[in-house]
């Protein structure tokens, strides 16, 4: 590329194009190695919070396991607004009876282009890995969290969420806790029943 040409492309757009670049540079396949990722129309990858050791802050105490996630991928957006969270839970830590409230709603991930300067991006998982990246995400009642996803070989997805709050005394409830969770994600028919093989979403306003 020639410099006159350099030169005359937008400061805004060379931060972009060095943003996505290093993202690529960080993965162990190339970006277009991870468009397989990308979720297909009326897909999702869908499931439910793992074991009680990793459900602290996000399920009271002898609730039900039961939260679910359905998150939307655009592998082309890594570097700005990857993806797109849905939770099925409006009997959760946020919602009651009264007032059923779901964790996440329409909830955009989005990306934190700081941390591209930082050694933490080119933090390794291990093995089964293809590709790793934090954002940032919304909650309808717990504020802001951060998410880490795993981008798996097998075509599975990893979600980590880390929920900040004040400390808290024993036998608080989750809302009132911080939190760490973990999900094993795979991609089925967003809309179809979990009993026929799908994530059992309903479509959100």
């Amino acid at each position: 590329m020639s410099h006159a040409l350099l030169t005359s492309l937008k400061p805004a757009a060379l931060r972009g194009a060095g943003l996505l670049l290093m993202l690529c540079a960080g993965a162990t396949v190339s970006c277009g190695d991870l468009e397989g990722f990308t979720s297909k129309p009326n897909e999702a990858y869908c499931g439910k919070i793992g074991l009680p050791l990793f459900q602290d802050g996000f399920v009271d105490e002898e609730s039900p396991s039961n939260l679910e996630l359905a998150l939307t991928l655009d592998a082309d957006k890594l570097a700005t607004e990857p993806g797109i969270l849905n939770s099925k839970d409006p009997l959760g830590i946020c919602g009651t009876p009264e007032a059923p409230q779901v964790l996440f709603l329409n909830a955009q991930l989005r990306a934190i282009p700081e941390l591209q300067h930082d050694v933490l991006s080119a933090l390794t998982f291990g093995e089964g890995h293809d590709h790793d990246f934090f954002a940032w995400v919304d909650s309808t009642c717990q504020g802001t969290m951060v998410a880490v996803v795993s981008l798996m070989k097998n075509n599975y997805v990893e979600l980590r969420l880390f929920k900040p709050a004040a400390f808290a005394p024993p036998g608080a409830p989750a809302a009132e806790k911080p939190g760490f969770a973990l999900f094993h994600l795979n991609p089925k028919p967003l809309e179809m029943p979990d009993i026929e093989g799908g994530c059992g979403f309903t479509p959100s306003p």
